[in-house]
């Protein structure tokens, strides 16, 4: 029997939004194999590909994920000639982080890959439907932040809700057993 207060799933942003997200994550999957990278290392790549040189911090924060991920993924892509770490250009002690021949290769061509890849998701938008599409995501996406596009503050609260989760689930699981 359904519940009265039942509502299909694919009716809800949220839904619509991650079923498009693991359809364009699955597309470029292949792609970035055949160079020989991941999504996450094409993330940082693309973000680079803007031609200004990030910290890895940020560069982490622009590419969805936690600083750890990023300072660990920037050492396998230097490691692999694809980025290199430089003076930053105002601040000697500080270092950022740029793309090398190699790496503008890579990013050129998985960027291309992924013009064809949102190419094909749009081919029945007209060019003003496809301008409204990226206009309405850009402005869903501004409204809520999530703490990872250089929100500092929203950043430490999820920080703050992940770390008070651990402790609950650290907490609940010292009674078992």
């Amino acid at each position: 029997m359904t519940h009265p207060s039942a509502s299909p799933a694919n009716r809800e942003f949220y839904h619509l939004i991650m079923r498009l997200s693991r359809a364009l994550t699955r597309a470029l999957e292949d792609v970035v194999a055949d160079e020989g990278i991941t999504v996450a290392e094409f993330n940082m790549l693309l973000v680079l590909g803007e031609g200004e040189p990030q910290s890895s911090a940020e560069l982490g924060r622009r590419a969805f994920m936690t600083p750890q991920a990023s300072h660990q993924l920037v050492r396998g892509l230097i490691a692999r000639g694809l980025v290199e770490s430089v003076p930053h250009p105002t601040n000697g002690r500080e270092r950022v982080v740029s793309l090398t021949d190699p790496g503008w290769e890579i990013a050129q061509r998985t960027r291309a890959a992924l013009h064809d890849i949102q190419d094909r998701l749009a081919q029945d938008l007209s060019r003003e439907e496809r301008a409204a599409f990226e206009s309405v995501l850009s402005a869903m996406a501004e409204s809520i932040h999530g703490g990872w596009f250089g929100d500092l503050e929203a950043e430490a609260r999820a920080a703050q809700r992940r770390a008070a989760r651990g402790r609950g689930a650290a907490k609940k699981g010292e009674g078992e057993g």
